[in-house]
């Protein structure tokens, strides 16, 4: 058996990014990206930056709320000189009609942008 210590700074970081109990992808994914960051390899990085997708309106008196597009982390990658939208799933089974919607309207959003680049973790 192989025990691991983290110092505390990781441990401190780990921590951040473990927002539930269980270890997963998307809390393995932090770490490394903030280990990258450490690094200088990216920059800028944010956990569950939100993208709007449609504003809200008014149609006949009624609110339609906004449309957003909620990713796992974005950053800037240092190396590529592109900011990077990336959403971690678990498998395909969690690729739902809804994500799906929801990722083709920012890339249709973002399409003209050569700085951009859409990184999906399965």
């Amino acid at each position: 058996m192989v025990v691991c210590f983290l110092p505390l700074s990781l441990l401190k970081l780990y921590e951040s990014c473990n927002n539930s109990q269980s270890i997963n992808r998307g809390t393995k994914r932090c770490s490394e990206l903030n280990l990258m960051v450490k690094a200088g390899v990216i920059a800028n990085l944010k956990q569950q930056p939100e993208f709007v997708l449609q504003r809200a309106f008014k149609y006949r008196g009624k609110t339609i709320r906004e449309i957003k597009y909620r990713a796992d982390f974005s950053y800037y990658d240092v190396e590529k000189k592109k900011f990077i939208v990336e959403d971690v799933k678990g498998g395909l089974a969690t690729r739902t009609e809804v994500y799906m919607l929801k990722k083709k309207m920012l890339l249709y959003i973002m399409r003209d942008r050569e700085n951009f680049e859409f990184f999906e973790n399965i």
